[in-house]
């Protein structure tokens, strides 16, 4: 039964705690009160909060149930908080973010009796001014967590927030904002150098993949995680040093795409080793897909492979013929497929690219003149990497701009590619190029960069934060760490971050109108982040579960 206003008054109000030392929030000098454990339940969206063994249990003062809400619990409940400094205090904020549930546990049983006292500092609630003196039940601290007091007012109006408190049920606390679904993985993973479990797993709508303590890789049902079995044993490392038992297995990485999984991993030295790309398939088998140096590019039943090993050289692009035999494609002066850059100290270098596109019977990739280069036979002096057209049947090579290019994107009938500072679009239909935006100066470059629905979002070279075209910054002081268009027709832009204190979220999903549809301080890699429909699936290294949350 949900209680009343004027029963909740008389009965409870909860306590936000925000998570930041009693010190850094002026607690000195308040005066200790007593305070002690509640005796009946606490359920928070859906989870059943354990007080004895919590570091951060609720506390009851003046017959008022007091709820520490620690940096996880708070963007569990869909708050946000900033500690501004001993003068400007705390603020807090509603911002519907998403988190999942990882509670502070701890092995020590809690006293039923405890110590807590009053602080001293200014605290806004979306932007209101709370005078802490003046408050009948006023902000607490316990364990060095600031506690706050919530009234209706705070619970309802400001936090928008469902509660309610009976003899059987306890009290049952539930925040507007999304939830995340939580499936608990076996306990036999793989474990890194310092004892923490690897964070090599795959998701889909169906699957769960990970790595075991044998170097297995194990496929879980996704509504079940505890109905597993082995797909794949993973091979020891050949040219690796000896690890206690006699043997180092290879280093492997897990991702989902297109609603398949698939596993990578490097097999002998950096030179002359292989590098291998398996498909993990429901029915529990494995299908190789490359075990070569070659990146495979499959567009229907046309296929192209260019060297994305050591060395490379020109000549390197070929298409597959119709007796399987691979055939040299293109202007054999080039090298393809690679982001190749003489640089101010004539030094050389550069990384493969996965940039590779098929509009008709015309092949889009990256290309360096490397034996003009070599020869010294450009009429400019200048030898940059740009974009090539190259017809699939009559070998015709053209680079479509003079401009330097190291990463592009087609989507629908323009090319989208960063040059130095700048963002330009060009039109696969009439070959036309147009300046979008001069978004910084040089000698700053712009990172990594994607295109959803004509909004193009770009790193900046030198903050590595994220923006919009328009020069917004997305998550300010974040920086930028992978993105990637996903779903089943790509309509989504997944992109990470670091986990610094700047970094507000950790994950943002961006529809194809540049609206936010998730968002949460949660930390995963990009690659462990797969969508299917209006659900987003990952594996969250903050809480170390698999995560379900709803889109939108």
């Amino acid at each position: 039964m949900k209680m009343k206003r004027s029963v909740l008054g008389l009965i409870l109000t909860l306590l936000l705690v925000v998570g930041v030392s009693a010190l850094a929030y002026g607690a000195q000098g308040a005066e200790n009160i007593d305070v002690a454990l509640p005796e009946f339940k606490v359920t928070i969206n859906g989870e059943e909060i354990d007080n004895s063994y919590s570091q951060y249990p609720l506390i009851v003062y003046k017959d008022i149930t007091y709820f520490p809400m620690t940096y996880n619990d708070c963007r569990f409940l869909g708050l946000e908080t900033s500690w501004r400094g001993n003068a400007a205090g705390l603020s807090i904020e509603t911002t519907a973010v998403t988190a999942a549930y990882n509670p502070y546990r701890t092995s020590a049983k809690n006293s039923r009796q405890q110590v807590a006292s009053i602080p001293v500092f200014p605290v806004m609630v979306n932007g209101k001014a709370i005078e802490n003196s003046k408050q009948e039940y006023p902000l607490l601290v316990f364990r060095n967590i600031t506690y706050f007091p919530l009234t209706w007012n705070y619970g309802v109006d400001e936090f928008g927030w469902d509660y309610s408190f009976d003899s059987n049920n306890g009290l049952v606390i539930n925040s507007d904002n999304k939830k995340l679904e939580q499936k608990q993985l076996p306990g036999n993973r793989a474990k890194q150098a310092d004892g923490s479990f690897k964070n090599n797993v795959a998701v889909t709508n169906a699957y769960v993949y990970y790595e075991d303590a044998k170097g297995q890789i194990i496929q879980a049902l996704l509504s079940d995680t505890s109905n597993t079995k082995a797909v794949y044993q993973l091979p020891v490392w050949t040219y690796g040093w000896q690890d206690v038992d006699g043997k180092t297995l290879v280093y492997a990485n897990l991702y989902a795409e297109d609603g398949q999984a698939f596993l990578t991993y490097h097999q002998g030295g950096a030179t002359m080793g292989t590098d291998y790309l398996l498909r993990l398939n429901d029915d529990g088998t494995t299908t190789l897909l490359n075990d070569t140096r070659y990146n495979i590019k499959s567009f229907g039943d046309i296929s192209i492979k260019y060297w994305a090993g050591p060395a490379p050289g020109p000549g390197n692009l070929f298409i597959q013929g119709k007796d399987g035999e691979w055939l040299p494609l293109g202007n054999p002066d080039l090298l393809y497929g690679w982001a190749w850059r003489v640089r101010e100290d004539q030094s050389r270098g550069g990384g493969s690219s996965q940039d590779v596109y098929l509009v008709g019977d015309d092949l889009y990739i990256l290309g360096f003149d490397i034996m003009a280069e070599a020869e010294n036979t450009s009429t400019t002096g200048i030898y940059t990497t740009g974009i090539y057209k190259v017809n699939i049947h009559t070998n015709e090579t053209l680079r479509i701009s003079e401009r330097e290019v190291t990463a592009f994107i087609i989507e629908g009938n323009y090319i989208y590619y960063a040059s130095k500072g700048s963002i330009y679009r060009y039109s696969l239909g009439d070959g036309t190029e147009e300046l979008l935006k001069e978004l910084v100066k040089v000698p700053n470059k712009i990172g990594k960069f994607s295109v959803l629905n004509g909004n193009v979002y770009w790193q900046d070279g030198l903050d590595q934060n994220l923006y919009n075209l328009k020069g917004e910054n997305l998550n300010a002081g974040a920086e930028l760490d992978g993105i990637k268009l996903c779903g089943d027709n790509k309509e989504y832009l997944v992109c990470t971050f670091t986990e610094t204190a700047q970094s507000k979220y950790r994950i943002m999903v961006f529809d194809h109108n540049g609206k936010v549809v998730f968002k949460t301080s949660d930390k995963a890699y990009s690659n462990n982040i797969y969508i299917s429909g209006n659900k987003i699936y990952f594996y969250n290294i903050s809480s170390g579960t698999v995560c379900i949350g709803e889109l939108r």
